[in-house]
């Protein structure tokens, strides 16, 4: 299941992944919420917290549903979780990560850094 953050406003987004990460969840939820903020503010900044995920089953999801989802407008990204998913995450071209964003990768103790590092730089009338 993927459910978004209440801390998501303007043109940053946040996520909680929970449990086994399904075709469903990913195009169901998470890609539209990306898409919609894209039509609204250009460029997006996204927090993907992956502390609670299990697995991902993306069994129908081949390779050429991934080329033609992929969201190429998002600034930042910032990923949450232990050390465990950051050791998964550093080298793999995952399905939330996101070509040409800046990618940093938090412990869940820091996810209000995380949050913070994303908004850094934008107007406030944009992130809030």
């Amino acid at each position: 299941m993927i459910e978004e953050l209440s801390e998501s406003s303007g043109n940053v987004l946040g996520f909680q992944f929970f449990g086994e990460i399904t075709d469903d969840d990913y195009m169901g939820s998470f890609i539209p919420a990306l898409r919609r903020a894209i039509e609204t503010f250009g460029t997006i900044r996204v927090l993907v917290d992956v502390a609670d995920m299990q697995s991902e089953d993306f069994g129908a999801m081949d390779d050429d549903i991934r080329e033609r989802e992929r969201i190429l407008y998002v600034e930042r990204e910032a990923i949450v979780g232990d050390e465990d998913w950051v050791k998964r995450l550093a080298n793999v071209d995952h399905f939330f990560l996101f070509p040409g964003a800046e990618v940093r990768f938090f412990e869940t103790a820091h996810r209000t850094t995380a949050w913070h590092w994303l908004r850094e730089g934008l107007p406030s009338s944009i992130s809030r």
